[in-house]
């Protein structure tokens, strides 16, 4: 009986070990040109982050199949590199010209020249990673092929749709591509739903004049795509081109690009513009434009957020100074009071008002707050506090 568990105890250990993925491990991408030129195989490499979901699901769960393993094994010399790693980073900076990595996990298939095939982004299952490298081996389905067929001829639709694709996958803006095809048509012809497409997949360059043709004309564009489109293609462009540049603080970009957003007359795009007005003037600490932005456009946009009212109205707890607008911060925290009770929402309304130093006001909701804490078994003692602090400076 010890003898048989055992050997089912080995058993189990030996199959641990054959599931360890093996397929994608890091080396050093020069040794692995070597070895693909010895083996006359291109290269997969994989970037990847040791915190991303995606790319350790991949490793425990796709790179572990044999069918998966065998195919690359076959096909390829697979590598992999921490991205974010002082290797990654010179990985990422040597190909810089030739695609971007944006995103993880991305995968890249070049050859032993370190031309690139093609560029994969994201988790994939089994079959479809199988015919990602299928297709990569295809000289048709190539990058230079891809761009060298579109060069031929760039007043082809079909050729210019699928160079968009490729460069995007790449992590390049399309911008370019389409308009050198653009410039082959007449104003007549891009109201169409073939060039409504390859406009709608490659120009997201805010600046482009291209997008302020399609907000000039969106009826139009509408009638061979529809509204829904036409509107989240330009709520789209107006995310991309604005949101890194208000969460970095870049008010030169941000102010320059921003009108050009507006001018689109959309519901969409005015909310998330004054989303980005909060985080870019929080990001530099103009408290004053901030104050200003929110006084205008709270009830218009987040009346019925009861997160974004609760950061706004404690935003001007801690930095706004102005009676009008402490008050505005009350009604605010007030109105997510309607929307559902905590305890953080009374303290909120409570500080304000002592900060515009009406005690009895901020003892009232002081004491609400603690009566809501003890009819729900929430402890007292951040709220007992706050009462006798209230107190004292009201005598």
């Amino acid at each position: 009986m010890k003898k048989i568990f055992f050997l089912f105890f080995i058993s189990l250990i030996s199959v641990s070990f054959a599931q360890k993925q093996t397929l994608f491990l890091d080396k050093k991408l020069d040794d692995v040109i070597k070895e693909s030129k010895i083996e006359k195989k291109p290269i997969v490499v994989m970037y990847y982050a040791t915190w991303c979901v995606h790319c350790n699901k991949m490793k425990n769960e796709i790179f572990t199949d044999t069918e998966v393993s065998n195919f690359y094994t076959t096909n390829y010399i697979c590598m992999a590199v921490d991205a974010e790693s002082p290797e990654g980073t010179n990985l990422k900076n040597r190909f810089q010209g030739k695609f971007k990595v944006k995103s993880y996990p991305t995968f890249t298939f070049i050859d032993s020249d370190e031309n690139l095939l093609s560029c994969i982004s994201g988790e994939f299952k089994k079959e479809e990673f199988i015919n990602e490298g299928k297709n990569a081996l295809l000289p048709q389905n190539q990058f230079n092929t891809i761009k060298n067929n579109f060069n031929a001829d760039v007043s082809n639709a079909d050729n210019c749709l699928k160079f968009i694709t490729t460069a995007r996958k790449a992590g390049f803006d399309a911008t370019p591509i389409t308009q050198k095809y653009l410039k082959t048509k007449t104003k007549e012809e891009l109201f169409s739903e073939l060039n409504w497409r390859i406009m709608a997949n490659g120009i997201n360059d805010i600046e482009a004049d291209e997008i302020k043709f399609i907000a000039t004309n969106q009826a139009e564009f509408a009638k061979v795509s529809s509204p829904t489109r036409v509107e989240k293609k330009l709520v789209f462009v107006a995310s991309d081109n604005l949101k890194t540049l208000a969460e970095l603080g870049d008010t030169i970009n941000y102010y320059k690009k921003r009108p050009i957003a507006e001018s689109f007359k959309i519901r969409k795009v005015d909310s998330l513009l004054f989303r980005y007005d909060l985080v870019i003037t929080e990001r530099v600490s103009n408290w004053k434009r901030y104050e200003s932005t929110a006084q205008t456009n709270v009830e218009k946009f987040v009346w019925k957020d009861s997160n974004t009212l609760i950061e706004i109205s404690s935003n001007f707890l801690n930095f706004v100074a102005d009676k009008k607008g402490l008050e505005n911060a009350v009604n605010w925290t007030k109105q997510t009071l309607n929307l559902g009770e905590s305890l953080e929402k009374y303290k909120l309304i409570s500080k304000l008002y002592l900060k515009l130093n009406e005690y009895n006001n901020a003892l009232e909701f002081a004491e609400k707050g603690k009566t809501t804490a003890i009819n729900f078994g929430w402890k007292t003692d951040e709220m007992e506090q706050l009462i006798t602090e209230i107190k004292s400076k009201k005598q």
